[in-house]
């Protein structure tokens, strides 16, 4: 995989996260991944698995979103 297809908007890879996932049933659309980081934030910045873009928006790394957020959503720390 090329390194510039690792970052990606928030909400697109919340929705790769979600079909990842189907187990954890949360649903795709960008105010569920915007309810997910109101509880895990600063956990996933501290993860290096998001990043904020021109103090606008959210980019996250593929795997390590889909990492971190799997740990945080069955309560493990990333």
């Amino acid at each position: 995989m090329q390194s510039d297809h690792l970052w990606m908007t928030g909400p697109d890879a919340w929705a790769f996260f979600t079909r990842q996932h189907p187990e954890l049933g949360y649903k795709d659309g960008r105010q569920q991944f915007y309810n997910f980081l109101r509880y895990h934030r600063d956990q996933l910045v501290a993860a290096d698995a998001i990043r904020r873009a021109k103090s606008k928006f959210w980019v996250a790394h593929r795997q390590r979103f889909i990492e971190a957020a799997f740990a945080l959503a069955t309560g493990v720390q990333p």
